[in-house]
């Protein structure tokens, strides 16, 4: 009897092994992978992020309130008005008291939330679908260029991947299960706060809704009453900016093609522009995930950019047959076996596309293409796993673990080309990272002229977008000195609220210089500098030289 309780004390801990082990070590290099030289990779902010961050800088640092712009209202939430989100805040308002004004403090709570969102999936969908299929896609998902790109940015984009995620895999975790009020609530919360995440995943919510309703057998009734129920509580807060939170909802500054619609005289709709950019943006964005708007097939930018490049690949252009053998097998199987959940990574991809579609300014691009980076990695991963399996049942049993083997081999050749990809390649942009205007016009002027002139007072600008000036870049660049300097008052940031102010002072002569690195919009906002003695650099920022 003892030699018996031995022996199955050891097989269950051989099997308890052979259960955690392939997640423990999958998750590990996940973790190393997204954290690796986190605060000196990219050495710049990417795009759009010191936009995103400023107002939260503003109250850290300037002890600023903010509190009439981030609240719990629905606002348009466009990449450079993120700062408005007082989720995303919140994390970063975090990190830069922990950390500072550096690249680390900027990207680590992002990260880590999104790292936690990984496993969050893995233990949501294991029910469903075979464990070496989720690893693998979670391998393969979260060491994508395209993944690392955005998670690793700090930017609103990574954070609102980490809210689908979460979301998605809280509704999951309903299906099926018996009465848990708790668990209810918390995927009600996880739905109802999409919102306040980037515009392009903003559909999910409606989505998820719908599908709770329609899937209403699947879900125990007291579940689903407190999961709506949770939803409706949080979005009641909206009533007291109504209706214009719910204008908001889909307005993305007004970019989307019912908007820019309404071209004609009377606000009527234009229906030859509406099919004319619909069929615009079907080819753009067929070719975008086909990857075949890049001639290269093996040293790929992988999703180069945060900004509109008609260029730009989603993921490595070898993986297409596989995205599409998923796409077929994913929709045969779920009508085969009868099951919804095997159709669901498909049905994510509607949302996705949907964005994309409705690009009525611009178009398809990785920001509007952030809802189509889990479905699309899914069901490559389900089309390897799928072709694998189907060659594991016809070949005998000497060659399955071959076969396994082989798998695990391809599964972790992409990852490592993946990596590869991201830490080698160049992701930079025609005008952000190393190339930002604010970014050379300190290195390159301001910090050897303030060093070299202490005493000298100067007005300082950049471009400032949407009438929002963030100044984040020149703070994060110059620390102490530019902070000092500034409360000294010799170093003043121009911004269209103090505009009047500064022309008067100019023209009392209390500056030295003014330095722009967005010359034309400088010009426009003191027309008095178009009369300076100036020069330009080649990189396009100005310095004006006041006479006295």
């Amino acid at each position: 009897m003892t030699e018996k309780n031995a022996a199955s004390r050891a097989n269950n801990a051989a099997e308890s092994l052979r259960t955690w082990l392939p997640p423990a070590l999958v998750f590990a290099v996940v973790l190393l992978v997204m954290f690796w030289r986190l605060g000196s990779y990219p050495p710049y902010l990417n795009d759009y992020v010191d936009q995103m961050i400023h107002l939260e800088v503003n109250k850290v640092f300037d002890h600023a309130d903010i509190s009439k712009r981030v609240n719990w209202y629905w606002k348009e939430m466009y990449a450079a008005g993120a700062f408005e989100s007082p989720l995303y805040g919140m994390v970063i308002e975090l990190g830069l008291r922990l950390f500072g004004l550096t690249l680390f403090g900027v990207r680590f709570f992002p990260a880590l939330i999104e790292f936690g969102a990984l496993i969050l999936t893995f233990f949501a969908f294991r029910k469903y679908f075979p464990q070496y299929l989720l690893l693998s896609f979670i391998l393969l998902m979260a060491l994508s260029p395209w993944h690392l790109l955005v998670a690793r940015s700090g930017g609103i984009q990574g954070f609102s991947v980490s809210q689908y995620l979460i979301a998605l895999s809280m509704f999951v975790l309903l299906i099926d299960r018996k009465p848990s009020v708790g668990l209810a609530i918390l995927a009600g919360i996880s739905t109802a706060t999409i919102p306040y995440g980037y515009a392009g995943i903003r559909l999910l919510l409606p989505s998820l809704v719908l599908l709770a309703i329609v899937c209403f057998r699947r879900i125990e009734k007291y579940n689903l009453f407190a999961y709506l129920g949770t939803i409706l509580a949080i979005c009641a807060i909206q009533i007291g900016d109504f209706p214009r939170s719910l204008q908001m909802y889909f307005y993305a500054r007004g970019e989307n093609l019912i908007s820019v619609g309404r071209r004609l005289p009377n606000g009527g709709y234009d229906f030859a522009f509406i099919a004319h950019k619909l069929n615009e943006n079907f080819h753009f964005l067929f070719k975008m995930i086909m990857g075949l708007n890049e001639k290269a097939f093996w040293n790929v930018n992988v999703a180069s950019t945060m900004t509109p490049v008609a260029g730009v690949v989603l993921y490595p252009k070898f993986l297409v047959p596989l995205f599409i053998v998923g796409l077929v097998y994913s929709l045969a199987h779920a009508y085969k076996q009868k099951r919804f959940i095997l159709a669901m990574p498909v049905l994510l991809l509607l949302p996705g596309l949907v964005a994309n579609m409705m690009s009525g300014m611009g178009i398809p691009n990785l920001t509007r293409s952030i809802t189509l980076l889990v479905p699309i990695y899914f069901l490559i991963t389900y089309g390897a796993y799928s072709l694998f399996c189907s060659i594991y049942t016809i070949n005998s049993d000497r060659l399955r673990a071959a076969f396994s083997g082989l798998f695990a081999v391809f599964v972790g050749l992409v990852s490592a080309y993946q990596v590869n990809n991201y830490f080698h390649y160049e992701k930079d942009t025609i005008f952000g990272g190393k190339n930002d205007a604010a970014m050379a016009t300190y290195n390159e002027f301001l910090k050897p002229y303030m060093a070299g002139h202490p005493n000298s007072r100067i007005l300082y600008h950049e471009f400032g977008p949407f009438n929002e000036w963030s100044y984040v870049v020149v703070r994060w660049l110059g620390g102490k000195r530019v902070q000092t300097m500034r409360d000294e008052g010799k170093l003043v940031f121009l911004t269209d609220d103090n505009r009047a102010s500064m022309e008067r002072l100019l023209n009392q002569g209390y500056f030295d210089i003014v330095v722009s690195a967005h010359p034309d919009q400088l010009e426009h906002m003191l027309p008095g500098t178009k009369g300076m003695k100036a020069e330009i650099s080649p990189r396009g920022y100005k310095v004006y030289y006041v006479t006295r």
